[in-house]
């Protein structure tokens, strides 16, 4: 009798073992994408420095040329930090690198809050260490979530980088309330340390690691990066992001040269950013049904369309909206679509060891884009020669993607 009680009860133990198994599962997948959306959302604050930088300028005197000496080296930083977190991780757990991230953020600003100005710690803090902890915390939110959703790499890549992408609108309405509170740039910093940089750790907790059983095929550095592979999304994520940043640089300057008034103005600046945030989803999602180099070609067609016509049309204000909104959603692509093809050749345990070599293409953008832009504009006295040249390149990086694909059809 007692054997027969066993043999009833230990399969109803069974299957409720293996429910719950498989209900803690799905929330860890679940909760991993979120966790690193909220992670993402905290450090893409970082597009919004040009908020903290006219503050520095008007409390500090601090000169433009210092203020975006701060903000290149974060974005100069962060990519190289990612190189190296990609060959300690597989010796540290992700919630640790979630943790380092958190406190370095959280250290970071709260040494340029309490710097009284000073330019070397407010560099520093917010430029040195506020980028080594957005490295490590990009690096966790590209590489782990996606292993958990195989069959929708480009969708979960998306919303991932979605979070850094509207991380900007948040942190500049949080920070206008906050200065019209009375609070001034050094409290502002202050809180974004403490606030943001506790947000970190806390979801930090929530990140997992996906174990993996057998044997995972791994990529050989040098192998990759002589590669032609290589060159194509080093080159495709250069020439993308190249274009989109030397007209972000210079958006709202480049309306007030076709007298486009100051409400459209701020309203084509905050319609980019929304665009930016939902064409990492939408292209994200496009690339999971669609082949993925097809879609680069197609999100950087409209991002050249819609620089193109900022000096081929006469703007009108709701004309500038609406092509500061199609330049905002080609624009995001660059950061789905470009690690998603990474993962597509090279295999998802490799793309957080071969994504930040790649991601320094985006780093040199940064720094060649916008001063560029600027140059030609000192030279010249209008943008018109920056609107062109944004184009062809951001036309030339589709084309890149395009040619691969047509060989093999006509093949």
């Amino acid at each position: 009798m007692q054997l027969l009680i066993c043999n009833f009860v230990n399969p109803k133990k069974k299957i409720l073992d293996e429910i719950l198994n498989g209900l803690i599962l799905t929330m860890k997948k679940y909760f991993t994408v979120a966790a690193s959306f909220i992670l993402m959302l905290c450090l893409g604050g970082v597009y919004a420095w040009s908020i903290i930088a006219s503050e520095l300028i008007e409390k500090y005197h601090f000169s433009s040329t210092q203020t975006q000496v701060i903000f290149g080296t974060l974005i100069a930083v962060f990519p190289i930090t990612m190189i190296f977190v990609g060959k300690i991780a597989s010796r540290l757990s992700v919630r640790f690198l979630g943790y380092l991230s958190g406190f370095l953020f959280l250290g970071g600003y709260l040494l340029a809050g309490l710097s009284g100005g000073d330019f070397y710690l407010i560099l520093l803090g917010v430029g040195i260490l506020s980028g080594v902890a957005t490295g490590f915390g990009y690096w966790v939110s590209i590489s782990v979530p996606v292993q958990w959703f195989p069959e929708r790499k480009g969708l979960v890549t998306g919303i991932a980088a979605a979070g850094f992408g509207l991380g900007a609108l948040l942190l500049s309405q949080a920070s206008e309330v906050i200065l019209l509170s009375g609070k001034n740039v050094s409290q502002l910093l202050n809180i974004i340390a403490i606030s943001y940089g506790l947000i970190i750790i806390i979801v930090s907790n929530l990140i997992r690691q996906k174990k993996h059983d057998g044997k995972v095929n791994r990529i050989k550095l040098s192998d990759f990066l002589f590669s032609k592979a290589c060159n194509k999304l080093f080159f495709g994520i250069f020439l993308g992001t190249f274009a989109g940043l030397l007209v972000i640089g210079s958006l709202k300057l480049i309306g007030e040269q076709y007298q486009i008034t100051n409400h459209s103005l701020l309203v084509g600046v905050s319609l980019f950013a929304v665009a930016n945030f939902l064409g990492r989803l939408f292209w994200g999602w496009l690339s999971d049904y669609l082949n993925p180099r097809f879609t680069i070609f197609f999100a950087l067609l409209l991002q050249s369309i819609g620089i193109f016509l900022l000096d081929l049309v006469r703007l009108s204000d709701f004309l500038f909206i609406m092509l500061s909104f199609f330049i905002g959603l080609g624009f995001g692509s660059n950061f789905v679509l470009f690690a998603k093809e990474t993962a597509q050749r090279f295999g998802l345990m490799n793309l957080g060891k071969i994504y930040p070599y790649i991601f320094l293409g985006y780093a040199l953008a940064g720094i060649a884009g916008p001063l560029i832009g600027g140059i030609l504009f000192d030279r010249t006295g209008t943008y018109t020669s920056s609107v062109i040249i944004a184009g062809f390149v951001s036309l030339s990086g589709g084309f890149v993607y395009l040619v691969n694909p047509v060989k093999k059809r006509k093949i």
